[in-house]
């Protein structure tokens, strides 16, 4: 059985913007290791929010392009979640809405749990219903 690193969101970071001489280099093996089928990658979704909130805020990344790198990194295999169609579903969204990742995951989670009723007072929210 393979086996599966867990990485925070500086690995991700790092390995996606590829822009510090020695840690980005440490994050390409990680990654190098898992393209070659040796180990699986798991992030959670918080190190998923948390690096779409570094990107956008520090980095002025432009959303479109979070969501298009983030979800390649998704559609892995070898990148394990349990939650992993949710991530990618609130991503997608994310990505054509307005609103927040956080609240495009509360909305996916909600979603997915078949709960009657969605409780909150942000208005964009409200619409998706």
């Amino acid at each position: 059985m393979k086996s599966t690193v867990v990485i925070d969101t500086n690995i991700l970071l790092r390995y996606l913007r590829n822009d510090h001489p020695t840690l980005s280099i440490k994050a390409q093996k990680i990654f190098d290791k898992a393209y070659k089928n040796d180990v699986n990658i798991y992030f959670d979704e918080i190190v998923l929010a948390e690096t779409i909130w570094v990107l956008s805020s520090h980095f002025k990344t432009p959303k479109s392009l979070v969501v298009s790198k983030l979800l390649e990194q998704l559609y892995f295999d070898w990148i394990v979640n349990p939650r992993k169609k949710l991530m990618i579903k609130a991503l997608g969204l994310f990505g054509k809405t307005n609103l927040s990742y956080i609240d495009c995951w509360i909305f996916t989670i909600n979603q997915s749990l078949k709960t009657s009723s969605l409780e909150t007072f942000d208005n964009d929210l409200k619409k998706l219903k």
